[in-house]
């Protein structure tokens, strides 16, 4: 089916239609043919003077996704009966992949929603950074690869929403102990009955953190895109995250699929 329906969660205080995690949700329904979905609402509400219009910001994204050539609507109401929070992973559930950016800032943060949608929303979680460019998306994608069930689920998310036809499945040594029974070879030829050229690479962690030592691999290989499994851990009844991918929201710096 691939990648049909985009969900893009734009808090009106960082919504970009130029850059980031707006500009980048335009450029990837334009190459997919995708239709997409604009939640904008305006996160801090509490800030004297901080608070945007999220009717003009949404109407701002879906021009400039109508003006690509994308099928553009936008949510700006919701019911107060519930969280936001809850409410935006409720519509992120109706499509193939939510996309959204890492911003901390105020008392609920873009970044704090992020991470209730990683693993709330039931559907594929696309961080892009703030200083990500326009129009740069899709290219070579590398697959995080620990032997975990995660991992095999970010492969088959990258591979069936993105079409890809070629992965990096990349492994860091170093940073734990892994375990299992899959050479290479292996991995390349199960791949490869699914139609995709798959390269395995494993390289040293060094004195970097796993997060920074995938980046970096990544585009050293010339990969525009990260797919990993996002892992957290449930803790009074919430999740907590998981050491890499706390460190990875940390240190973004690429689009990063995170699947749970």
């Amino acid at each position: 089916m691939g990648l049909r329906s985009i969900f893009l969660f734009a808090p009106a205080e960082t919504a970009n239609a130029a850059g980031g995690a707006g500009a980048y949700a335009i450029s990837l329904a334009k190459a997919y043919g995708s239709t997409l979905t604009i939640f904008c609402v305006s996160l801090d509400v509490t800030t004297p003077g901080r608070t945007t219009d999220a009717a003009a910001c949404a109407e701002a994204l879906v021009d400039a996704a109508r003006t690509a050539g994308v099928n553009a609507v936008s949510v700006t109401q919701h019911t107060h009966a519930i969280g936001v929070h809850e409410v935006i992973a409720e519509h992120a559930r109706l499509h193939d992949l939510v996309v959204t950016g890492n911003d901390k800032s105020g008392l609920l943060s873009e970044r704090i929603v992020a991470e209730h949608l990683m693993f709330e929303s039931g559907r594929p979680l696309l961080m892009v950074p703030h200083h990500h460019e326009a129009g740069h998306v899709a290219g070579l994608a590398a697959v995080a690869w620990d032997n975990t069930a995660s991992a095999a689920r970010a492969l088959s998310d990258a591979v069936t929403l993105l079409d890809a036809g070629q992965v990096h499945l990349l492994t860091i040594n170093g940073e734990k102990q892994l375990r299992g029974d899959l050479a290479p070879d292996g991995l390349i030829a199960a791949a490869a009955r699914r139609g995709i050229q798959a390269q395995c690479t494993a390289a040293p962690l060094g004195d970097r953190s796993i997060a920074v030592a995938l980046q970096e691999e990544a585009a050293a290989h010339g990969c525009t895109l990260l797919a990993m499994g996002a892992f957290g851990h449930s803790r009074l009844r919430r999740f907590v995250l998981g050491s890499a991918t706390a460190d990875l929201l940390e240190t973004l710096r690429m689009p990063v699929l995170l699947s749970h």
